[in-house]
């Protein structure tokens, strides 16, 4: 059983600058909101640093993650960025929200689970928006070579340390999201070029220094272009985001 406290914890303090990649693939997902005044939630926020990204862009951010090491975590990054958020320490199947927030999100939450309870999690997403307002899920890549070949080699050198995680099809979750009540309204692919260092995952998922430096770094220009919402990312990146708008 994978313990994300301990994940938190060992990965240290996240120094937010002015965005990492992922961050550069939510501007594209979000394709130019102004998140200024706006309601976020971001289920499942691990290190926080998309929402500390969004609090600095003016959005009113809620976090939340059943990891108190992670909502520490969030708070100092917050902290050192001069920005504030709601921290709810709760199972995201817990969640009491209902037509209140303009933008929930997750990345690398909803690929945690299988049958009734990968509905059900794309469901509270669902409903937390209000109407009119978009939910933001990424997640790992079905169809991602790189990514699919190292986790394999994790898992059986036993350096694996995400737990279950069973990766979406483009196809797949369009159709989930579709099921919640949601149409979607953008969809692409990222990390082409990221996905084949998962080759190499055993040598690095277990130094989780290295993984917090990686997660921080500064995304340069010719990098995302390589790497986000192209044809071959959309096909093969190691992660695949979707926008879909509440009814």
């Amino acid at each position: 059983m994978t313990y994300w406290g301990d994940i938190w914890n060992s990965i240290g303090d996240i120094k937010v600058k002015k965005g990492p990649y992922m961050w550069s693939f939510y501007k594209i997902l979000l394709n130019g909101i102004n998140l200024k005044g706006k309601k976020v939630l971001e289920i499942g926020c691990g290190t926080g640093t998309n929402s500390v990204l969004m609090a600095k862009a003016g959005a009113d951010v809620t976090c939340v993650d059943m990891s108190r090491e992670s909502l520490k975590l969030v708070k100092r990054s917050m902290d050192r960025a001069g920005v504030r958020c709601k921290r709810l320490c709760i199972d995201a199947f817990d969640l009491g929200f209902e037509n209140e927030f303009d933008i929930v999100t997750s990345e690398g939450v909803v690929e945690h689970f299988l049958g009734v309870p990968r509905q059900k999690i794309l469901d509270i997403h669902a409903r937390a928006a209000k109407r009119g307002g978009r939910v933001v899920i990424i997640v790992p890549n079905l169809h991602s070579p790189g990514y699919r070949f190292g986790k394999w080699l994790a898992e059986k050198t036993g350096t694996w340390i995400y737990g279950n995680e069973y990766p979406y099809s483009m196809e797949e979750l369009e159709k989930r999201l579709e099921a919640s009540g949601l149409k979607v309204v953008k969809k692409s692919g990222g990390e082409l070029l990221f996905g084949f260092g998962w080759l190499f995952a055993p040598l690095w998922l277990t130094n989780h220094k290295f993984i917090g430096k990686s997660l921080s770094a500064d995304a340069k220009e010719p990098v995302v272009k390589l790497n986000y919402n192209n044809s071959l990312a959309d096909r093969w990146g190691r992660v695949i985001g979707i926008v879909a708008k509440k009814r």
